[in-house]
């Protein structure tokens, strides 16, 4: 199907055979180095170059925790078949116990980035061709890849056990202490600025080769992570200045991205009701009736195609390349006919993507083309893994299933860029001018999808996009002298447009948990944020009978928020202590 730079099923290395063994007699389910590894291993660049390998081949393996993580608290997906498991989650019934609780694959993916860390200098000191800067390159790629692990494990643990060195023999020390949250992910931005000031990263691997550049580690992978981790850490910070100074390279980190030139979002081509011959004539005298789009499924195909089924398209900045060596757990999870989850399907036709109020619109076909591209089929699919395309066609079996795993993509660095420019605004006096150029960042997105009129931000009783029609849709510069739009407003909007663009890509539970943490759950010196924004959702995100205690246990306990430790590692690790909001719960 597509060009692949790993065959990852002929390498023998450590990532693959050591590493993903486990060890019941470790807390991190990790075996010590054998003796091949030991005197064999770490003489040559290829060597080093295989470690590289593996740790790519460890970090598709725990994708399916990623999508669970960042997807099964939130309120978009739904259970399908009996899943005790995820039930369980979904009431706020979590046993340190329960399989999604494990933390193991995120930490194999680390102690692969530790050993190749640790071991690349061995075979810079031994072979003569391998030089200091390809090492260093080796080396930088590794720590981003470690980085984003962690930068998963606080998100959904809080304070986990930092462990940056390699377990490779016996003697090596188990335990491990937690380090705070907003410590390590202060840590890691540290290492990632380090890396990014030294340049030690390229922009490309190849001036031919598209999947050699979308699937490795690059300075703009680099750069959306660290993005992203800056507005974690604008959210988590409580002093204002450092807060805002976190938003303020987030938004530069975007910029740099979106003014590369590298990145395009992917058209779907549309037509005016006039260009489509729509006759308006019975609405001439209807304020804003004619300010809609009329859309083709052909259009969307073309889109959907080049982004979710061909892949490594110029909206990708990152996505792990998948091909008939290597397999994904989504074909099980999320497609085939006993699929434990679908979309939520009543929440995303009548709430995330409601119809236009648009008479002539509704008949023309204006809607937001992400409900198709995101929720399809008989029973419901979650469309931008199970489709082959957008005429109903899906994987018939898991050996055709080869969908590159998308990490980050440029329409997600419009939303990080709209978020920051938000908080920033509300730190200024609600300044119009920021806040104007976050809507139309998130217009970028929204106007390619043709989002229709109702999910828009409101001033006074009209959408926004409709008030400014002509100018957001020319790209016009405008200021808004009256129509002024509210921070408080623009933050839930901001929520609402990573709802809509990153369903079902492992944010929605991210994206909620870090707007309602934000400034100490709206209670600090900072801006915005709330518990209201977690609460909203747990109607849809729970069982009826359940949203009541769900409530209030996310009310009262904010540690909640966050998974408990697995009691394996807990048992096993001296310095773990399970959380006490959760050992009160068992």
């Amino acid at each position: 199907m597509k060009s692949t730079i790993y065959k990852i099923a002929s390498v023998a290395l450590l990532g693959s055979s050591m590493l993903m063994s486990t060890s019941c007699n470790d807390w991190l389910g990790l075996s010590p180095e054998s003796s091949v590894t030991a005197t064999d291993y770490w003489k040559t660049e290829s060597d080093v170059e295989s470690a590289m390998t593996g740790i790519y081949c460890s970090w598709i393996n725990v994708t399916n925790r990623m999508f669970m993580h960042g997807e099964m608290r939130g309120d978009y997906l739904a259970p399908f078949t009996n899943n005790d498991a995820y039930t369980n989650i979904r009431e706020c019934n979590i046993a340190s116990t329960n399989t999604w609780v494990g933390w193991q694959p995120y930490y194999t993916v680390i102690n692969n980035c530790n050993l190749l860390l640790e071991k690349a200098d061995e075979a810079l000191a031994a072979d003569a061709s391998f030089s200091a800067t390809s090492c260093a390159q080796y080396k930088a790629a590794a720590t981003t890849v470690r980085a984003l692990m962690y930068f998963y494990l606080i998100r959904v643990y809080k304070d986990v056990p930092y462990v940056t060195w390699a377990y490779f023999s016996d003697e090596t020390e188990r335990d491990c202490a937690v380090t705070k949250q907003k410590d390590l992910l202060d840590d890691l931005i540290s290492q990632l600025e380090t890396i990014e000031r030294e340049g030690t990263l390229p922009f490309s691997y190849s001036s031919t080769n598209v999947a050699a550049n979308k699937g490795q580690v690059t300075m703009y992978f680099l750069k959306a992570l660290l993005a992203d981790m800056y507005r974690w850490q604008g959210a988590l910070e409580t002093d204002l200045a450092k807060s805002q100074a976190a938003y303020q390279k987030c938004v530069d980190e975007c910029n740099t991205i979106i003014e590369s030139g590298q990145f395009t979002l992917i058209p779907i081509t549309k037509q005016l009701p006039t260009e489509a011959g729509v006759d308006l004539e019975d609405v001439s005298s209807m304020l804003y009736e004619d300010h809609f789009y009329v859309n083709t499924l052909n259009a969307i195909q073309e889109m959907f195609d080049a982004v979710y089924v061909k892949g490594n398209s110029s909206e990708s900045i990152f996505e792990l390349q998948i091909d008939t060596y290597t397999a994904t757990p989504f074909y099980g999870m999320l497609v085939a006919s006993n699929r434990p989850y679908i979309p939520n399907m009543d929440l995303m036709s009548d709430n995330v993507f409601p119809s236009t109020e648009k008479l002539l619109g509704r008949g023309a076909g204006y809607e937001d083309v992400r409900y198709l591209i995101n929720c399809m089929g008989i029973g419901g699919f979650c469309w931008k893994y199970a489709g082959m395309d957008m005429n109903g066609n899906y994987y018939a079996s898991s050996d055709e299933f080869e969908k590159n795993i998308l990490v980050y993509r440029l329409a997600e660095i419009y939303l990080m860029k709209a978020e920051a420019l938000v908080q920033l605004a509300w730190a200024n006096d609600q300044d119009q001018a920021m806040l104007l150029e976050a809507y139309k960042a998130l217009y970028k997105v929204r106007n390619r999808a043709s989002a229709v009129e109702t999910t828009d931000v409101t001033v006074g009783s009209y959408a926004f996009q409709d008030i400014y029609w002509d100018e957001l849709r020319n790209n016009q510069d405008f200021t808004l002298a009256s129509n002024t739009l509210s921070c408080q407003a623009m933050e839930q909007f901001v929520l609402d447009e990573e709802g809509r663009e990153m369903a079902f890509e492992g944010r929605r539970w991210f994206d909620v948990l870090r707007t309602a943490a934000r400034n100490s759950y709206g209670t600090g010196e900072c801006t915005g944020g709330g518990i209201g924004y977690l609460l909203n959702i747990v109607t849809s995100a729970t069982t009826i009978t359940k949203a009541s205690s769900v409530r209030s246990r996310y009310s009262n306990y904010y540690e909640c928020h966050y998974l408990p430790y697995p009691k394996n590692d807990v048992q096993m690790n001296s310095l773990l202590d399970q959380k006490v909001d959760w050992e009160m719960a068992e």
